[in-house]
């Protein structure tokens, strides 16, 4: 089941050789009050590693992240960025009701194909139809965002096939999304964190058939009129 699932990529997967904790809730707000931006090593000129470009393979292009490494992803920057200094507390999942809430039965099958995948981010935008950002990595020091990634392999598939059809009743399949916080280069020598959504669950959803459809009533019937 979904809260299961979702309740497992609450952690990041982070590569590192010093054995970094993952924070929960709490203690990474408290990091955050603490974190001042990092500044990069000398000026960078250009803007490109505020924003990033929107030269992006075609599939991330409907996405609001991407993992695939550009050309030009200034990895060494980050890597002058990070040297020397103490681990980094690690961005995290913003917490809402409808995750926290969530319950169910983990052995349960609801039908619902997906792929799972643990790969570092290297572009990310808040939602589809805003500026990509460049995401930091900096793998010679032991800094690397990867993220767990659910997605649904059949989107609108029916589900809970197990169970008897009802009639009045539609089963689909729908990708679930939550947010990130995620370390991004801002301007020309600091970061920031933004947050993110990405997919984090594909899961059984329903709805009921129309009232008209459960009680055959049809379009054709002339409404009474009023006197």
């Amino acid at each position: 089941m979904c809260q299961h699932k979702m309740l497992a990529l609450a952690s990041f997967i982070i590569a590192t050789t010093h054995n970094v904790d993952v924070t929960d809730a709490a203690a990474t707000q408290l990091g955050e009050k603490d974190m001042q931006p990092i500044i990069f090593p000398g000026p960078i000129e250009g803007d490109d590693l505020k924003y990033g470009t929107d030269d992006v393979p075609d599939e991330c292009k409907d996405k609001t992240y991407c993992t695939i490494k550009p050309p030009d992803y200034p990895e060494e920057i980050f890597n002058k960025m990070f040297k020397g200094l103490k681990p980094v507390s690690q961005p995290s999942l913003v917490l809402d009701s409808i995750l926290s809430n969530r319950q169910g039965d983990p052995d349960e099958r609801d039908d619902c194909e997906s792929e799972v995948k643990y790969e570092p981010l290297y572009k990310v935008r808040p939602k589809r139809d805003e500026p990509w950002r460049i995401a930091v990595q900096a793998p010679e020091e032991n800094y690397v965002q990867r993220v767990r990634l659910e997605t649904c392999t059949n989107p609108d598939a029916p589900c809970f096939n197990i169970f008897p059809q009802i009639p009045d009743i539609t089963t689909f399949c729908k990708q679930k999304y939550n947010k990130w916080e995620v370390l991004v280069a801002k301007g020309e020598n600091e970061t920031e964190k933004i947050e993110v959504e990405l997919p984090v669950c594909c899961s059984c959803h329903y709805k009921s058939a129309p009232i008209e459809t459960r009680f055959g009533i049809t379009n054709n019937i002339t409404p009474i009129k009023k006197p």
